[in-house]
């Protein structure tokens, strides 16, 4: 699968693109029965909501489950993903964000290559996230926002929360762009969410101005995220670095796969 000039463009202008809907609803059923099942596996791979009960993300299933570990090697994504960044890459991070229905915790307005640089020391946003819908997506239950364009605007220095929001996971809340911050760059900036079905999947840069709110309605939103990273893009770790479930450690080009996700 190869991603045509518009769609090339348009992720350079915008920072993001929208692919539809990817994989067949088959495949679908598959990804979610395996993540009902992984996201049972207790770890400190499973972030859980401010109640302690809920799990709020679930990280590095594809080194658990075998549905996942087909997935990031789908040439329905991977290719697209070295067209993009015009490099052989690995997996860098792998997480899934759920939004149970009534109360699915909001994400604060952030970019996630100033985390990475950071907290793993990556020397460039070279990297490309692709997330993929594991439920219907809809103005109600809390997609992801974006300022299209904003990428444009190289990172935008925060300095860490002084209060760590989870031990377990860098939250974007510790690199949060104040409200004075949305304010002036939505000024110039549009905000725009992109919908669709479950198996749909959209292409976004890892420096662009994003963000979700909680999700207020009856039905679930659970996205995965994979973050593509080039083999030329390797993390210089200034001390120890994150946890495996955090930070890919094998950087050995991925192969892609052909067949559908069983």
């Amino acid at each position: 699968m190869q991603l045509s000039e518009q769609q090339i463009q348009q992720y350079d202008e915008d920072g993001f693109v929208l692919l539809g809907q990817v994989f067949s609803e088959t495949e679908m059923k598959a990804m979610a029965g395996a993540f009902l099942d992984d996201q049972e596996v207790p770890g400190p791979h499973r972030v859980m909501e401010d109640d302690g009960v809920k799990v709020r993300a679930v990280y590095a299933s594809h080194l658990r489950h075998p549905v996942f570990r087909h997935v990031v090697r789908d040439s329905r994504l991977l290719d697209p993903a070295k067209q993009i960044l015009d490099s052989d890459v690995y997996v860098y991070q792998f997480k899934i964000n759920t939004k149970r229905p009534f109360g699915g915790e909001s994400w604060s307005w952030h970019q996630d290559y100033i985390v990475w640089r950071e907290v793993d020391d990556l020397p460039s946003p070279a990297a490309l996230n692709v997330g993929i819908f594991l439920d219907e997506v809809t103005e109600f239950n809390g997609p992801l926002i974006f300022l299209p364009g904003s990428q444009k605007l190289g990172t935008i220095e925060k300095p860490k929360a002084r209060d760590e929001k989870s031990d377990v996971h860098v939250d974007p809340e510790d690199y949060s762009l104040k409200s004075s911050d949305l304010a002036e760059l939505s000024q110039a900036r549009h905000m725009t969410s992109p919908k669709g079905t479950a198996g749909s999947v959209v292409l976004f840069h890892p420096e662009i101005v994003h963000g979700s709110a909680t999700n207020i309605s009856p039905f679930s939103r659970n996205l995965l995220i994979i973050t593509y990273n080039s083999v030329g893009n390797l993390p210089r770790h200034r001390g120890e670095p994150r946890a495996e479930y955090l930070v890919g450690r094998d950087t050995t080009p991925l192969l892609a796969v052909e067949g559908a996700v069983a």
